[in-house]
């Protein structure tokens, strides 16, 4: 693999931000910043124009930036409503940074998180009387946010619990998206090879749309487990999906059995999918929180898990082996090459 000694891991906890580099066939990994401030469910967020500059949502402390490749954090909450943020992302072309947060709100950022916009048409939607969240005190979230690559103004997001929202005006505007879609909502992404295409992941499956998110079909053909992480999709070959799921929601998770958890990987965009084995336990108890992919590898594809290891393939799933273990439950990976 030509970058793979040079590649590390920002990896996201239950207990702040870890950094995993490689050390052999393996890698080590140690706390590396954000102990104490919550969880990481979100990648961390390296700013398009200043690597050195990373961006963190974190589950008690609110947004966190380092300028210093993440030596030193502050926050970056002026404007920002709620403490408990869950996403990060920031468009390639405008630059804008947009957060999701419980409860469901979104957040937009002109400058480098200096200060935040609410987008508060978000919480006049109608809908929003019946978002939920199985745990009390019963509070949705926006667990994922999407942008379309080629148009800034477009914002899609998966609200746990509370289907697909999208705006298409920047953040001005929402609707909130119930055709053919699941309810219980874990992502959304959008295609990088046509922004038509919009393949979100839920508690039940993949759902997919074509006309944009106007509506989805479920496209869960061959996914034996659909309490799903997120979607992992490479530009350079943007057919070809990679996702896991657990078998049972959260709650059956402390059984005996475990979640039963599964990789899987499509090569049609989410119109079928395959069961990935090559390397894997027969038998997975822990839960995949945290999936990623390699900006500089298309063919490499890693998974985060509750029981605190990250497994690794680097040949389009055929194969896979543990890199990590030790960690805090993982809840996000973020890749780099610095």
């Amino acid at each position: 693999m030509l970058h793979s000694t040079d590649r590390i891991l920002y990896v996201g906890t239950e207990d702040g931000l870890y950094l995993a580099e490689p050390d052999g066939k393996e890698y080590k990994s140690r706390p590396f910043a954000l102990q104490g401030k919550g969880v990481l469910r979100s990648p961390v967020q390296i700013d398009r124009d200043n690597p050195r500059r990373i961006y963190a949502a974190t589950s008690r402390c609110g947004m966190q930036r380092s300028k210093d490749g993440g030596e030193s954090w502050h926050e970056i909450n002026n404007g920002i409503l709620y403490k408990e943020t869950w996403c990060v992302v920031q468009h390639a072309q405008s630059g804008e940074l947009f957060v999701g947060t419980g409860p469901s709100s979104v957040f937009k950022s002109a400058d480098c998180g200096d200060s935040w916009t609410d987008c508060e048409k978000l919480r006049d939607l109608p809908e929003t009387i019946d978002w939920t969240f199985p745990r009390p005190p019963h509070v949705s979230h926006v667990k994922g946010l999407a942008l379309c690559p080629d148009d800034p103004s477009v914002i899609l997001g998966a609200i746990e619990e509370g289907w697909i929202v999208r705006s298409q005006d920047g953040g001005k505007s929402w609707q909130n998206i119930k055709a053919g879609v699941e309810f219980d909502a874990h992502s959304v992404a959008v295609m990088p090879d046509n922004p038509a295409v919009v393949i979100a992941t839920s508690g039940q499956g993949v759902y997919k749309s074509t006309n944009g998110g106007d509506s989805f079909i479920e496209s869960s053909n061959g996914l034996d487990c659909r309490y799903m992480a997120q979607l992992v999709c490479h530009p350079a070959r943007p057919k070809v999906l990679f996702s896991a799921a657990a078998a049972v929601p959260p709650p059956f998770w402390h059984r005996p059995e475990g979640a039963a958890a599964a990789f899987f990987r499509s090569d049609d965009q989410g119109e079928s999918w395959r069961r990935l084995s090559g390397g894997l336990p027969e038998h997975f108890k822990a839960a995949p929180r945290a999936t990623a992919g390699d900006p500089e590898e298309a063919d490499a594809f890693f998974v985060g898990m509750t029981d605190g290891t990250i497994w690794l393939s680097e040949n389009g799933g055929e194969s896979f082996r543990p890199i990590v273990g030790g960690l805090p439950s993982v809840f996000s990976i973020r890749v780099a090459h610095p």
